[in-house]
């Protein structure tokens, strides 16, 4: 593809998740990755007693190093940070390491099942705000989505709730928004496609009865990937659903743990662009 990406996201030692998967993932379809952890742990959030160090200092200094070198990214594709005072950090990395066509995808990690995870306050939720108003694609989970813009992710979801969400969370700034975990079909698993050009659409998907962690972290990392390659998302979503379901499925097979994420060293090969 001749294209690279500044990958901002935690890495974790131990499970597919963050920057051990998205890494894989570009590396599949040739896009080079330039990896710039947000927070180092031992493993994932999901294992009891992870050990966790932050690496804002550490950034900082990163992004000063890359100027001097002169590097340019194809994209900027931020996700979990450690604390709400790295969004400033991350604007920097978009103001002076992103060319200028570059492609700005923010991925908001901080909540899930209606709440914000445990490391994080308001203050989070403030802060995405001002990342997400600079992003050309956001890819919020559907809890993720209402606490930007001030929704109750526990209220039951119409589809007009859903085009009421959009387009407040188009009113912060991005063109494209793929939303994931949309409950409107009740399952909580739909995924949804929305645009400020007017596009709408709603894919179904299967759902099952379990929990991965990292599921996530794949399907925005696809989206980049996609979007590098000139596939309409609207065109790319059902594949990438469709892959990550076959995804758990082998994993559920394989009687792998959740907090270890899907068996993606696996079936990463099966995917194609």
């Amino acid at each position: 593809m001749n294209k690279s990406v500044l990958a901002i996201h935690d890495l974790s030692g131990i499970g597919n998740t963050s920057l051990m998967t998205i890494i894989p993932l570009m590396y599949r379809f040739g896009i080079r990755v330039c990896a710039l952890p947000t927070a180092l742990l031992s493993a994932n959030t999901c294992f009891k007693g992870y050990k966790i160090l932050d690496t804002t200092e550490f950034i900082e200094e990163s992004i000063n190093h890359y100027q001097e070198l002169g590097l340019k990214f194809s994209a900027v594709y931020s996700g979990f940070l450690g604390n709400p005072g790295q969004v400033d950090t991350v604007l920097r990395a978009i103001s002076s390491l992103a060319d200028d066509d570059a492609l700005i995808v923010i991925d908001p990690v901080m909540a899930d099942g209606g709440k914000l995870y445990d490391c994080y306050d308001s203050s989070m939720v403030d802060a995405m705000r001002r990342l997400v108003a600079t992003a050309d694609m956001i890819c919020p989970n559907y809890t993720e989505g209402c606490l930007l813009v001030d929704m109750d992710p526990l209220a039951p979801a119409s589809e007009q709730t859903l085009i009421d969400l959009c387009a407040k969370l188009h009113q912060l700034g991005p063109d494209e928004i793929t939303l994931t975990s949309v409950s409107v079909h009740g399952t909580g698993c739909d995924t949804l496609y929305s645009s400020k050009q007017g596009d709408f659409e709603i894919f179904p998907c299967e759902y099952i009865p379990c929990y991965y962690t990292g599921t996530g972290d794949i399907f925005s990392a696809l989206m980049v990937a996609n979007s590098l390659a000139g596939v309409p998302l609207k065109s790319a979503i059902p594949k990438v659903v469709s892959f990550i379901t076959s995804a758990i499925k082998l994993s559920q097979k394989r009687n792998q743990g959740s907090a270890w994420g899907v068996a993606l060293e696996e079936i990463i090969s099966t995917y194609e662009l």
